[in-house]
């Protein structure tokens, strides 16, 4: 027999979910007029590879870039641009509006885009990305290839000569982290010679909040509007870095179901930026010192994809353990760094959220040695 006051709770909980009352984030989401499968990182990445003209694209740069491939069509190669930002201002989005708009201009140039950092894998057929590639260039006399992601190629130099050699008449656009082309560009440009180097900067405040109203309609399934106050309020903690903006609508979403805020309210955004630990980021980052500014830098340097451990750390910057392990402790207690254990061996990287905050930091202290 059914227990007639648990019987009585079910059927008051299946009306409340009838009437849309459920505390439930994707139901909430469902409520406001946006999909919930559209709130993701893939949805939005998809969303403008394949609609760039909605993108937060860097105008200025892709006229530059634009200009050499015009100038390129007409003439003999080999030609390289390497494209410099922090981690997502939008070099991989801007390789894809490239390709795109050679698609429409049809120039008749075959064009390729690679990511460089595949370059090491195996395809499913499990044969070597790599061997792909060449493969694919041998049959090409002139081409574009957009390389992105070079930063994760350890052998880039190799992997760009190696291309050159195959297509002489060739123009390479490549993306870079700035500490990354800043310890490789002398021998970057030994193997291939930079024609221009294109540094893309954080977008204006203008942009930003026509890129999130712009992210906020692809999100939902009827118009939706939101206070201009809120995007103005991720503007100010992203800086205007389209992967963190992004990272910050989203976030911002959730953190407005979950204190049972108005849509709209700017009180999530700081709640969001509180869960990002970007509150207070700029400031933190712009107080760090010489040596901790270097210690970000040769983390972020690492090749383990985990990071750097404190021995590396000793052993590059010759200095000893405990003072070494002094600065990451205050790193990771200012949210900087993030760290993980693995076996014996505890490995530091840059948080995730304040990463091209710290790129940005370092880049301004210009060229010091590692």
């Amino acid at each position: 027999m059914v227990d007639s006051d648990k019987q009585h709770r079910f059927e008051e909980a299946f009306a409340r979910g009838q009437q849309g009352d459920i505390s439930n984030y994707e139901a909430w989401l469902q409520d406001q007029d946006i999909r919930p499968d559209r709130v993701t990182e893939g949805f939005v990445s998809q969303y403008f590879r394949e609609q760039p003209e909605n993108a937060p694209n860097h105008d200025a740069q892709l006229e530059e870039i634009a200009e050499f491939l015009g100038f390129f069509s007409r003439r003999e190669g080999p030609h390289h641009i390497p494209i410099v930002g922090v981690t997502g201002i939008g070099k991989t989005q801007l390789l894809a509006t490239i390709q795109h708009m050679l698609d429409q201009l049809e120039t008749g140039l075959p064009s390729r885009e690679y990511s460089a950092a595949q370059f090491k894998e195996d395809t499913e057929e499990s044969e070597p990305y790599w061997d792909g590639v060449l493969a694919e260039l041998s049959d090409l006399e002139k081409a574009i290839i957009l390389l992105d992601d070079c930063e994760e190629d350890k052998r880039i130099e190799h992997s760009l000569g190696t291309i050159s050699s195959r297509i002489a008449d060739v123009f390479v656009v490549t993306t870079w982290t700035p500490e990354r082309w800043n310890m490789v560009k002398d021998e970057i440009n030994d193997t291939l010679t930079v024609s221009q180097v294109v540094e893309l900067s954080p977008l204006d405040e203008s942009t930003t909040i026509a890129a999130l109203d712009a992210t906020m309609q692809a999100f939902s399934t009827a118009p939706i509007e939101v206070s201009t106050d809120l995007y103005q309020r991720i503007y100010e903690y992203s800086s205007g870095i389209p992967g963190l903006f992004h990272q910050l609508l989203r976030e911002t979403l959730k953190e407005t179901f979950l204190n049972d805020l108005e849509l709209g309210d700017v009180g999530a955004v700081d709640a969001a930026a509180r869960t990002l630990h970007l509150d207070g980021a700029a400031e933190r980052i712009y107080e760090l010192s010489e040596k901790q500014v270097l210690i970000l830098k040769h983390v972020l340097l690492a090749r383990h994809p985990q990071g750097r451990r404190p021995s590396e750390l000793v052993e590059l910057l010759d200095r000893d353990k405990s003072t070494i392990s002094y600065h990451l402790q205050n790193l990771f207690d200012d949210s900087l760094l993030e760290k993980e254990k693995s076996g014996r061996s505890v490995f530091y990287r840059v948080a995730a959220p304040v990463k091209p905050l710290v790129q940005r930091r370092i880049a301004q202290e210009g060229e010091f040695h590692a």
